[in-house]
């Protein structure tokens, strides 16, 4: 351990390699690949059907809230005084 790491490092460049480096990368890829083909996904239903309820569940939530938040005019009134489109009400939103 007296040797300091760029000592260590020099050491190391001037050893020749092991092994031929040349099909590294080939030799990688398809080791990846294997593994990807091998795998499978134990999640993958768990996940459709989650996305799906999630799906099927915003759509109801939403549609009945659109469906709540229109309302009909009963009549319409030419000169009528519309409090929630005035400008105080829409600044304290509401309240």
């Amino acid at each position: 351990m007296t040797n300091s790491l760029d000592e260590q490092l020099r050491a190391l460049a001037r050893t020749a390699p092991e092994r031929s480096l040349a099909q590294l990368e080939p030799a990688v890829w398809a080791r990846i690949g294997a593994r990807e083909e091998v795998q499978p996904r134990p999640f993958g239903p768990l996940r459709v059907a989650t996305v799906s309820l999630a799906l099927v569940a915003g759509v109801a939530v939403g549609g009945a809230a659109a469906t709540a938040a229109v309302h009909t005019p009963k009549e319409m009134q030419v000169f009528a005084v519309k409090p929630d489109l005035a400008p105080s009400t829409l600044l304290e939103g509401g309240r």
